[in-house]
């Protein structure tokens, strides 16, 4: 800027130092000279307001970052908070880890019991028993543990284990009466007993059946088979 100011003046002088009066007269000259210092004037004029222009457009950038910057950190420590309210709550609440741990059982419970079933699907009944069997040890406590003992009972039937599957049977009857698989339970526990030539027991055990569970799929089934 001091530069273009100090250009304009020597502009200015020159002219006034060059033998304009033996080209113009005194009053010719001299408007020429006041015309060239209005236009310099005004250049500078021009000049000094983009100047202006340009600075107050560079503060209002530098505040823009700034207020991006400090947002940005804002937010970064908002989601630290989160984190760690988180980490404190779950630390503060040991009955929430435990319901966590316990969802988790149960979903591996579900899995382990599925890849059993599968087997009998295929009818690999042996791998299906092993399967069974080391579930029953493991989840021996657990919700699912009286549908993996009528499902040990049906694969030993399906291996023709009979006299298995009504052991597996008649301890899943006896002990969890009121388990929602007793009456197939119990089907399985009269085919076995029939397949094993015990047809006195096996009509107990279908007679049972039907009064107990009248409307059940088990207990149609029964009635065929008296």
């Amino acid at each position: 800027m001091r530069l273009t100011i100090f250009v304009s003046s020597l502009l200015a002088l020159s002219v006034l130092s060059s033998p304009a009066h033996a080209l113009f007269g005194d009053d010719e000259a001299r408007r020429a000279i006041v015309e060239l210092r209005n236009q310099v004037q005004s250049q500078q004029e021009v000049q000094l307001q983009l100047y202006e222009r340009l600075e107050k457009l560079t503060k209002e950038v530098q505040s823009l970052r700034g207020q991006v910057e400090v947002l940005s950190n804002s937010y970064g420590k908002q989601q630290n908070m989160v984190g760690d309210l988180s980490n404190k709550l779950q630390e503060m609440d040991p009955k929430a880890q435990a319901n966590t741990a316990a969802q988790d059982r149960r979903i591996q419970e579900r899995q382990e019991l599925d890849s059993a079933l599968k087997l009998i699907n295929k009818g690999v009944y042996d791998k299906a028993i092993s399967a069974l069997t080391a579930f029953g040890k493991k989840y021996k406590g657990s919700t699912l543990y009286p549908e993996s003992l009528y499902w040990l009972g049906s694969s030993y039937y399906g291996k023709g284990n009979f006299n298995k599957a009504i052991e597996v049977e008649s301890n899943l009857i006896k002990t969890y009466p009121k388990h929602a698989k007793v009456p197939e339970a119990m089907l399985v526990l009269g085919m076995a007993q029939l397949d094993s030539k015990k047809s006195e027991e096996a009509k107990k055990t279908f007679n049972n059946l039907i009064k107990r569970f009248p409307r059940s799929e088990a207990a149609k089934v029964a009635k065929t088979q008296l």
